[in-house]
């Protein structure tokens, strides 16, 4: 869904207009759980406009990058109550640094980083991961791990105290048709819905959270959300357009 022309482009008017859509979503929904973390990316995108997204109340924010993320966490070390994600592709020689600051990893692909994530881990102070599933296995351009690995990291998760498990991230396909993208979102809530039953039982904790899904970004959140998503990554709907040259690093 592209921004009204009419509007002006501004903070405030990008939120609003995210918001309404959200809300429009939520009352289409068939559950009852209603509640939607809104999660601001600002992948390539200043530190000011985090601030300014921050002054309308918004405090879930993400990166992709580890070094953009430890700059702009420095940056904003005076916002003490704003809530990191971090949603990128984690390598994982930068994993224990990345986790020691507290933030929800997203991206929990593969054994390797899994690893890391253990030895680093301290059951004092538990490293936050949603398991990052496969949206399509045809789309090579995609981070997450297929059906079976999942099943063999979901043990492992269970069976490492250093680690909070909170549920799964999911990336659909560009330029999808919305009916194909359908059954591959409700494909993917019902392989997490599965596997959570299976492994969370493992743990009584878990048992007393919900499980959280991020999944959805700008262009597709009505539908992630009606497919059961309780968080969306929105970018360019709240920042506007990335500047021509973005940090990745």
């Amino acid at each position: 869904m592209a921004l009204n022309p009419e509007n002006n482009d501004t903070a405030i008017s990008r939120l609003e207009l995210v918001r309404s859509r959200i809300s429009t979503a939520v009352f289409h929904r068939q559950d009852a759980n209603s509640e939607i973390t809104l999660i601001a990316v600002g992948k390539g995108h200043s530190s000011e406009k985090i601030r300014e997204l921050y002054a309308l109340g918004i405090r879930d924010f993400a990166e992709n990058y580890a070094q953009e993320y430890f700059r702009k966490k420095t940056e904003l070390s005076d916002l003490t109550d704003i809530r990191w994600h971090f949603i990128g592709h984690l390598q994982s020689n930068k994993a224990k640094k990345v986790a020691q600051t507290g933030c929800l990893i997203h991206g929990l692909d593969r054994s390797s980083l899994l690893e890391e994530l253990i030895k680093s881990a301290d059951p004092s102070a538990p490293t936050k991961i949603l398991l990052q599933l496969q949206v399509d296995p045809t789309d090579t351009n995609k981070s997450g791990c297929s059906l079976a690995e999942a099943h063999e990291l979901c043990a492992k998760i269970s069976a490492a105290p250093g680690l909070l498990w909170e549920g799964f991230m999911g990336m659909g396909p560009a330029d999808c048709p919305q009916d194909v993208l359908r059954m591959l979102y409700e494909k993917f809530m019902r392989n997490a819905s599965q596997l959570w039953e299976k492994y969370s039982l493992r743990d009584p904790s878990r048992q007393l959270r919900p499980m959280k899904i991020s999944l959805g970004m700008s262009d597709d959140l009505e539908l992630a959300i009606r497919c059961g998503s309780n968080h969306i990554r929105i970018g360019s709907a709240l920042f506007g357009a990335r500047p021509a040259k973005s940090q990745a690093t």
